[in-house]
């Protein structure tokens, strides 16, 4: 509230003096604060100390992006800044003559630790490799203790890796770190990083392939595990022939590297030849790659690939489809699949991935069109109701998909009617909104029918119709037909209330519903039927019915029997009602009209001659459908 408080008085204060700035706020003056720090290492805390004299409010910010003009702050006394940077604090004030401004500079140094690898063997010698990352780069040099009593220091523009040779191999040294500022800055230094070392030959055994793809243009993609300063040699062979060397690196970590211009079809062996700094050589385990062919035939797509050659390991096939994986194969033999959940002239993307234990082989991508096709009709589809004049149809055509078309024909008819008329042909679209309707009044049945792009047409679908929800008294009760094609697991009976309470009451497959209410519960309540499709893919709801707790008559202020056709009776009106008796009363008391039935009304008579024109007293009793008895009178006029 302060904060508010402070922006709307400097604003205030800006407007009346007449002026209009299109800069940030820095250079308008007028305040003055000064900071204990103004650099340091991070975290710094700075604490601020006012020196405009009787400011009526203050506030500041620590992170001033230097153009806003009315940014958020806060009338603190310090702040602490957890990350490096150079920021601007901004003081942001008012005194009885109008708005002021100060901005101060502050640095913040990365404190932050150095990331460091290395290798080595027994020999007492090891190869460190500095990480350069972001923190790496904001220091201007490292000092780097080796831990046996000896030490350097790498300035920047120097080789990332180096090497130290310890005289005594029997302890474990641990090499220190820093990153250190010069130039007499503030912050001298960050925090140390401990490597501890040990003196072993480096696991060639870790160097291993982690990962082989061939791609459509050829290019073998070889995802492997490096050790940092471990040379490795990258090499392929085709079916068992000489190896050849595509590569050396002697990076570390996971990593790509790619073998261009090799033939797709052809199944490559490939390993990872590698040497340590104590000259011990060893190759990593052989991977190969896959190969895969497809073709249609009478609207079936026919993928075949190769074996994969070594049974060590194997832990199956995945057959994937445009990205998501139909089929997978655990047999090491089953090296052939056909597709059959394809659409006339649709055009799918296939790859077959080998698993290893924890390494895949993953094929070029393997287009095939769909030449001839027996299309299915559509088997899956909704209705649901959205509003008082709106309904959402929606259908799962099938082969649908990014490089297929269709036209879908939409017909409707009311419901109980046999006649369907169409309503749109839609284009490769599966959704309409139909708003000719009035849902709260009666349900409307929707069939569907597609045809596909080589112009194959599909019979109409059986019919779904929308949920139309209605009650009688405290029962609520909704049309059979069924919403979903395809089937529904059962109904859901939403319930909310005007206090806010919000309840899920499912039903199963029951058509009817009896109101739990008393007299604890909200006044006044919406209901909603949902229906969830077998799949779960799918789901409908019914029009919004609202219902209260206490049912009221409503009685007219005057009517009219005049026999024009309008307000002719004295009607009265209600819903939820189990019994009802209403009179009504002349000035001097006497019954002219008595009724306990609500369909029937008065007619402005008294033993078939016209009453009197007047006022008229009414009185009722009726029961509403929560067993409340309700006792209700008043007066009305009869005029002619």
């Amino acid at each position: 509230m302060r904060l508010r408080i402070l922006s709307f008085f400097i604003a205030i204060i800006i407007f009346s003096a007449g002026r209009i700035y299109a800069q940030g706020l820095c250079d308008r003056g007028g305040g003055s604060f000064t900071l204990d720090k103004y650099e340091g290492c991070a975290p710094l805390t700075v604490k601020i100390t006012n020196t405009v004299p009787n400011p009526i409010i203050v506030g500041y910010q620590a992170f001033y992006d230097g153009r806003s003009t009315n940014p958020a702050n806060a009338d603190i006394t310090q702040y602490t800044y957890t990350i490096p940077g150079k920021f601007v604090f901004l003081q942001i004030g008012a005194t009885s003559s109008g708005a002021f401004y100060a901005c101060k500079d502050v640095r913040v140094y990365e404190t932050r630790t150095i990331v460091a690898q290395y290798t080595s063997c027994g020999s007492g010698k090891i190869t460190l490799a500095l990480s350069e990352d972001a923190i790496f780069k904001e220091y201007d040099e490292i000092l780097i203790d080796w831990g046996d009593g000896e030490s350097f220091v790498w300035q920047k523009g120097s080789p990332l890796t180096m090497d130290h040779n310890y005289a005594n191999v029997s302890s474990s040294p641990v090499v220190k770190l820093t990153g250190r500022y010069t130039g007499g800055k503030e912050c001298s230094q960050g925090r140390t990083y401990n490597l501890a070392v040990t003196f072993q030959q480096a696991q060639l055994s870790e160097i291993q392939i982690k990962a082989v793809e061939m791609r459509g243009d050829g290019t073998l993609r070889l995802t492997y595990q490096g050790v940092t300063a471990i040379p490795t040699e990258i090499k392929y062979a085709a079916n068992g022939a000489t190896y050849t060397t595509a590569g050396s690196r002697s990076s570390g970590g996971v990593q790509p590297y790619d073998i261009k211009g090799l033939n797709i079809g052809q199944v490559y062996q490939l390993k990872l030849s590698s040497e340590d700094l104590c000259q011990g050589q060893s190759d990593s385990r052989v991977y190969s790659s896959m190969t895969l062919s497809g073709k249609s035939d009478e609207g079936k797509n026919v993928l075949t690939w190769n074996q994969y050659p070594d049974p060590a390991d194997f832990a199956g096939y995945d057959l994937v489809k445009d990205g998501t994986v139909i089929k997978t194969f655990t047999s090491i033999t089953d090296v052939t699949y056909t597709d059959e959940d394809v659409q006339c002239g649709s055009y799918a993307e296939y790859q077959i991935v080998a698993k290893i234990k924890d390494v895949t082989s993953t094929s070029s991508p393997v287009g095939v069109k769909t030449e001839i096709s027996s299309p299915r009709p559509i088997e899956e589809a909704s209705v649901s109701v959205l509003g008082d004049n709106l309904v959402l149809i929606k259908a799962k055509v099938p082969g649908s998909g990014s490089n297929s078309t269709y036209d879908l024909t939409i017909e409707k008819a009311d419901a109980g009617s046999t006649t369907f008329k169409k309503i749109i042909t839609l284009y490769n679209q599966n959704e309409y909104s139909d708003i000719s309707v009035k849902t709260n009044e009666m349900s409307y049945c929707y069939r569907m029918s597609y045809q596909n792009s080589c112009g194959q047409k599909l019979p109409v679908s059986a019919p779904i119709c929308t949920i139309l929800l209605t009650k009688n008294l405290n029962t609520l009760s909704w049309t059979p037909e069924l919403p979903i094609l395809g089937g529904t697991t059962g109904y859901t009976v939403m319930q909310r209330g005007s206090s806010g309470t919000d309840d899920e009451i499912p039903v199963q497959l029951n058509t009817n519903y009896t109101v739990q209410l008393n007299a604890q519960s909200d006044l006044e309540y919406n209901f909603q039927i949902r229906a969830n499709s077998t799949n779960g893919e799918f789901e409908s709801f019914s029009n919004i019915l609202n219902y209260k707790r206490s049912a009221g008559v409503f009685v007219p202020q005057a009517f009219s029997p005049n026999g024009d056709g309008y307000n002719d009776v004295l009607e009265t009106k209600s819903t939820q009602l189990q019994s009802f008796n209403f009179s009504v009363l002349n000035r001097w008391g006497q019954v002219v009209f008595h009724s306990d039935d609500l369909a029937k009304n008065w007619d402005g008579t008294i033993n078939g001659t016209n009453a009197p024109v007047g006022s008229y007293v009414y009185k009722m009793t009726f029961v509403d459908d929560i067993n409340q008895t309700v006792e209700k009178s008043g007066t009305f006029m009869l005029l002619r």
